[in-house]
């Protein structure tokens, strides 16, 4: 029994027969409104990612961040959570092609998208790392200057 004999799970009735392009703009808005649903209803990991992004913003917000930083911060975030995108339709696609059979390309697939989301963390973190260490240093009495600090340590 193959993917084309049943439905996917909380798509609308007529979302499983279409085979053909969007007949309007309208229709591919509501068809790309769906799918960003059907990943927050399906995937665990991008709920937790977009809590996370919501408790930067609210850390953000707290500090004051300069308009710079917050360009940081959002494509920090944004990256993480398009790659949280990219891996899951890598895993719909591998799960798609192989069903219910083990293939070690397949799982090497999965595991390489995943990896892809673990890089986007690592980024993430280290771009957060950096963008708020000031302000919470400020926040306990240290005052810094990174540069002068560089400039120092070269000498």
């Amino acid at each position: 029994m193959g993917l084309d004999d049943k439905q996917l799970e909380g798509a609308p009735k007529d979302y499983n027969k279409k085979v053909q392009r969007n007949s309007s703009f309208f229709r591919a808005l509501k068809n790309s409104l769906h799918g960003i649903w059907m990943i927050l209803v399906r995937e665990r990991n991008l709920r937790i990612h977009i809590f996370l992004g919501f408790l930067i913003l609210i850390a953000g917000l707290h500090y004051g961040l300069v308009r710079s930083d917050w360009l940081w911060v959002t494509v920090a975030v944004f990256t993480v959570i398009s790659s949280e995108f990219l891996n899951t339709i890598i895993e719909a696609l591998v799960d798609l092609v192989v069903e219910k059979r083990y293939h070690p390309l397949a799982g090497l697939a999965k595991d390489i998208a995943a990896g892809g989301v673990l890089a986007a963390v690592a980024f993430e973190i280290i771009i957060l790392l950096i963008v708020f260490q000031p302000y919470v240093w400020r926040q306990f009495g240290i005052v810094t200057n990174f540069s002068q600090f560089i400039h120092n340590f070269s000498r």
